[in-house]
Formats: structure tokens, C-alpha cells, sequence
């Protein structure tokens, strides 16, 4: 490795050079992720004297890497989804050398945003506004109580020091409170100079405190001069420094100091080329789709930068795993050049996804949409691309059913659950194959698939087990829509119950006389696998579900504008709704849902994999 320890400095030094732009961070970083929890524990280990470890440095000399790759400043006011990339600083032309940031940016800029910044979150029980505002989510400053450390039945985090980001109303609140004191961490950088580090308490820290009236409590003393000792005097900031211009070298550097030497996430890598060889700015221009995907009205689901550069590799034909070979700047230039119509393909494909009644809850697993991205930007209608036309309902409503019936399938059965890309490869060699078959090929899909631990047919006992899946499960949508796939054709769809929930409590059950002597009885209308489960639940579009409301199903269906008829639920007009004959009604919509659900879906014979899946995938950046 080329380089050396160089000596340490002051966190003060840090903020200087941060500042200065002498400290820049690398496109190969992450956005920052650190909670303001962890930002206050860092500094409670800073003022302990705890390590924190070594950063590492690069020594960015060549003009060719200043020119040819990007770099970007620390975020000084982190906003929740609002601010949480980096600004661009052009290095080219005469930009001065500088140290790119290797290891170590989530602590310096938690470091600098302590010191210097803002951290802004959502405010609980406030719906996520469309526009960052100051009333969902406030701007917070680091302060420190300098009146006492952190109690011990508070302190869970084993910390001494009481560090918290605090709004400008919690100050001012604070005010009033004359058993605590919260000094702006950032305030130490504009103290006084001093010329020793005995000065510090009779120059800087006693003529502070006795102006606030605080110079008699010990804590505060010793925590302020502790403080200032930390940020002003202290060399706490130890690093490596590579000194390399070989971009590589430097690469598996990177790697290897970021992941204890294995691959990190192919999406990380492939943004540092990406934002290398394109025209523009690579990560704005992906930022701006994702952050499209999540506002819109018309999607609302989060993915992330590694979900997206995935895709594109997907869209464009390429080999999706996590090989170095895929991430060359010659295919970076093809996702560019194919950029408009990949963005295009991405946000008709999530459309899609709402006109099949999925959320983001819902959509359990955001690799499943991929296969169907794919699907609609090589399958074409009338000389266009089909992610053009899919969403129109006057047309293509054959196909929207089989791909809403493969979605569903691949949900509830976990098939992108762990790594998806052996899936994935296998999904678009499949659909090349079959693009001329001028329709989604699921039974080619669910043929390739079988007796493979990525089955898709059904058993018996799993079919039993989804038709008793609880209102709330995110399961249950897809439940539904195998069910009732007629029904996704409108995005105002509704999921509720059929005899309302409200009937349910025990002091709405104690007012029948039929079940006041039958404690049995009585159980079993109490049991949420009777009244909360698929058997009692259905799609309802607003205006039924408007006209329903908490009535009785036999008071509902009886009136006149419910405009749902007994076979709309799959029953028939002998069957009883009225409510002493809710467990007979449970018990026949069972079988009929059964019945649906086997014609519906391929059945296995054979016991394949009987549990339902819990969960899918874990994903980053939502």
C-alpha cells in the first residue's frame, strides 16, 4: 500500500479542512445513515476518551482523477429524505490537491453536523409532508446538558454524557427549567483562544459559566472543559493516508477497508463508474427517479440507489450479478444512452404496481418488479415499447392479469427471498425466449421453476394457511388478488371486512342472546381467525366500501345502493348473512375461496414447501 500513518489532528482541524474543501468524499461512498442516537454516542465516547478508530485518507494529486471522477462535500443540514446526498464540488482545472475520505465519513460527518450542522427527522405521528417543512421536520441542533450526566435509570446507552439534537422550541422550552442547562455543542469552536491548556477552565470556562450563573456546579466545570480540550486541543482524528493516483489500487482499498474483504453491494461500486463515465451527474439524475417513485401520487414505494442500478443492468441485457466485469464503463455508457426510455419503463412498471392494488407494504419484495420491468421494455404493442400503454385499461387486460397473477404468486411464495439474482437471470432468460409468444410467459416461468427450491405451485396446506392470514398482514393483498383478480382493474380498491369488525368486541358480542348460553359458541365468534381473516375479508371500491361502513352485511347487501349481489362474494343466494349464522358463513366462503384460489394457481401434489413466508427480503434505503 502506498502511504503512511500521518499525524494527528483536532477535531477542529477536521472542521477547518471540511470547511476548506481540503477534505472531500469520494462518489464510492454511501450516503450518510448515522441516527442522531449514534451521533450522540460518538460524542459521549469522544468526551470518555474512548477510540474511534483510524480513518483513511486519499491524496488526491492527479489532475486526470481530479478531472475524470467526482467528489462531493459533507452534508452540513441533514433532512430525512429531503437532504441526504452530498453536493457536487467540481475538482477540475485548477482545484488544489485534497484527501478524499476512504474510511470513516459516517464519523467525521457526524463529527462536522455536530459541530456545525442540523439534523432534521419526521415528527411522530405526522403523515410525511410532499415538500420539506420546518413543522414535520425540524431542523435540530447538538447540545449538551451541562447541569448533571445521564442518569442511570435513562441510561440505556451506558453513556456519562447527555448529548441530544434539540429544536429551537425545545430550547426555548428548556429555558424554564432550572434544573438543566443546554449549551450549543457548536458554540465551543467560537471560544476564546487560549495559550495552554491550564488556561482553558480560568479564561475560557469559568467567565462563560458565571455569566450563564452556572460557574458553582462541579459537572459543568468539568464538562465543558472537557469539551473545548476535545475539540480545540485534543489530536483525536488519527489516519491512514494512501497516497496511490492508481484509481484501482485505490478501489480494492476501498473494498477491503469498507467490508473486512468481501464485495460490498454491487450498487456501491457500479455508482462510482457510473458517476465516472456519465455525462452529467449520475447520482442526481438516479436520486431524482427514486425520490419520483416514492412522492408520486401515483407509486409512493421506496427502493434505493442499488435496486435501480440493478434494474438498469436488467433493462439493458446485461449479466445482473456481481461480477466485476458487469460494472465496465462501456455498459455504464449504454444505461446512459438508454436512460430516458429506463426511467420511463421504472415509473410505468411502479404505476403498475398501485393498478394492482399494491403498496409499499405490500410489495414485499421490490426485486420481484424487476422481471416485470423487464417484460414491458422488450415486449412491444403497435411499434412502442408496452410499459407505454400497460397502464391504459382499455387495453392489454389479458396481460395485466397474468402479470398481476405471477406478482402475487412470487410474493406469497418468498421466491425472491435471500440473494434474487440467480432468479433474476434465469427471469430475463426466460422472457427473451418467449417475447414472441406476444404474452407474459407465465407457464413457461412456473414449468422452469418447478421442483426447484423457487417453486412456484401450491400445496394444500399452504393454500389453507393463506386463507387464514390476518387483516393488516401486507400477505394479504396478493391474497386477494389471486382471488379476485377481476377486481384490480380499479385503483380505488378498498380491503375490509364483510361482517364489520366492530361486531367483534365482547361488549357488542354480550348483547346476543344466542350466544350469551353458548360459551363455545361465543369462542369461536371471538377467534380473529373467523372474523379477521381472508374468509371474512373482500375488495370493495370506495363508493361500496363508503356505502358500508360499520352496517351489518345482511343490512349492507339488502339495501339498495350497495351494488354488490350475493355471487359478487362468492356465494350463493341460499346462503345466510345474517349475523347468528356468521360461523356457517365462514365456513362456506372458506370452501368457496379454496375452490378459487386452486383454479386460480398451479397445485402441486406433492407437499412442497407448506409454511407461508414471513418475510422476503431485507432491504436497504427505504
Amino acid at each position: 500500500m502506498a502511504g503512511g500513518f500521518e499525524k494527528a489532528i483536532t477535531i477542529r482541524q477536521a472542521v477547518r479542512n471540511i470547511d476548506d474543501r481540503t477534505f472531500l468524499l469520494p462518489a464510492i461512498q454511501r450516503n450518510f445513515v448515522w441516527t442522531t442516537q449514534q451521533i450522540c454516542t460518538l460524542f459521549d465516547s469522544l468526551m470518555r476518551e474512548y477510540p474511534i478508530n483510524t480513518f483513511m485518507m486519499w491524496d488526491v494529486t492527479s489532475q486526470e482523477i481530479k478531472n475524470k471522477y467526482r467528489f462531493y462535500s459533507f452534508l452540513t443540514d441533514y433532512c430525512q429524505r429531503f437532504k441526504e446526498s452530498n453536493d457536487y464540488v467540481p475538482t477540475q482545472g485548477d482545484f488544489k490537491h485534497f484527501k478524499a475520505v476512504i474510511d470513516g465519513q459516517q464519523r467525521l460527518t457526524s463529527i462536522y453536523i455536530g459541530l456545525k450542522g442540523t439534523y432534521a427527522y419526521k415528527q411522530p405521528r405526522i403523515w410525511w409532508p410532499n415538500t420539506r417543512t420546518d413543522e414535520a421536520l425540524p431542523p435540530r441542533r447538538l447540545y449538551l446538558n451541562l447541569s448533571k450526566g445521564v442518569d442511570g435509570e435513562e441510561n440505556e446507552s451506558m453513556s456519562q454524557y447527555d448529548f441530544r439534537f434539540l429544536t429551537e422550541k425545545q430550547i426555548a422550552a428548556y429555558q424554564f427549567d432550572t434544573n438543566s442547562f443546554w449549551f450549543e455543542v457548536g458554540k465551543v469552536l467560537s471560544m476564546p483562544d487560549v495559550r495552554s491548556d491550564d488556561e482553558i477552565l480560568m479564561e475560557v470556562v469559568l467567565p462563560y459559566l458565571a455569566e450563564h450563573k452556572w460557574a458553582d456546579n462541579k459537572f459543568a466545570r468539568k464538562a465543558l472543559t472537557r469539551l473545548y480540550y476535545l475539540v480545540r486541543r485534543d489530536e483525536v482524528i488519527h489516519y491512514y493516508n494512501e497516497e496511490s493516483q492508481d484509481i484501482d489500487h485505490v478501489l480494492d482499498v476501498f473494498i477491503r477497508t469498507n467490508s473486512g474483504g468481501t464485495p460490498l453491494e454491487f450498487g456501491s461500486l457500479l455508482m462510482s463508474i457510473a458517476i465516472a463515465n456519465w455525462e452529467g451527474d449520475a447520482r442526481k439524475d438516479i436520486d431524482d427517479l427514486i425520490t419520483e417513485i416514492r412522492q408520486s401520487s401515483e407509486t409512493q414505494f421506496s427502493v434505493g440507489r442499488d435496486w435501480i442500478l440493478k434494474t438498469c443492468l436488467m433493462l439493458i441485457g446485461a449479466d445482473v450479478r456481481f461480477k466485476v466485469k458487469n460494472f465496465n464503463a462501456d455498459q455504464v455508457r449504454v444505461i446512459q444512452s438508454q436512460w430516458p426510455q429506463i426511467r420511463a419503463c421504472i415509473v410505468a412498471t411502479f404505476k403498475l404496481m398501485r393498478l394492482f392494488g399494491l403498496n409499499d407494504q405490500s410489495l414485499r419484495a421490490k426485486n420481484a418488479v424487476i422481471p416485470v420491468a423487464y417484460y414491458l421494455y422488450e415486449q412491444s404493442y403497435q411499434d412502442k415499447p408496452l410499459y407505454v400503454s400497460i397502464t391504459n385499461i382499455d387495453l392489454h387486460r389479458e396481460e395485466r392479469i397474468v402479470l398481476s397473477k405471477w406478482l402475487h404468486m412470487v410474493l406469497l411464495r418468498g421466491i425472491f427471498g435471500g440473494q434474487a439474482d440467480g432468479v433474476l437471470a434465469k427471469m430475463q432468460r426466460l422472457i427473451t425466449e418467449n417475447l414472441s409468444r406476444g404474452i407474459f410467459p407465465l407457464e413457461e416461468i412456473i414449468e422452469a421453476f418447478t421442483a426447484t427450491n423457487k417453486d412456484l405451485r401450491f400445496d394444500e396446506a399452504f393454500l389453507r394457511g393463506l386463507i387464514d392470514i390476518q387483516y393488516g398482514d401486507a400477505r394479504c393483498r396478493s391474497v386477494l388478488g389471486l382471488l379476485f383478480p377481476e377486481i384490480n382493474e380499479n385503483l380505488k380498491v378498498d380491503m375490509d371486512h364483510l361482517h364489520p369488525k366492530s361486531a367483534f368486541t365482547k361488549t357488542e358480542l354480550s348483547k346476543h342472546k344466542f350466544l350469551q348460553d353458548d360459551s363455545s359458541k361465543l369462542s369461536e365468534f371471538l377467534n380473529p381467525i373467523n372474523w379477521n381473516s381472508i374468509a371474512n375479508l373482500h375488495l370493495l371500491n370506495e363508493s361500496q366500501n363508503r356505502s358500508k361502513q360499520d352496517k351489518s352485511l345482511f343490512a349492507w347487501l339488502s339495501g339498495t345502493n350497495s351494488g354488490v349481489k350475493h355471487s359478487d362474494l362468492l356465494l350463493e343466494e341460499g346462503d345466510s348473512l345474517q349475523f347468528e349464522d356468521f360461523l356457517a358463513f365462514c365456513e362456506r366462503r372458506r370452501e368457496v375461496l379454496m375452490q378459487r384460489l386452486r383454479s386460480n394457481v398451479v397445485v402441486s401434489q406433492n407437499a412442497l414447501i407448506t409454511e407461508v413466508v414471513l418475510d422476503e427480503e431485507v432491504e436497504a434505503d427505504q
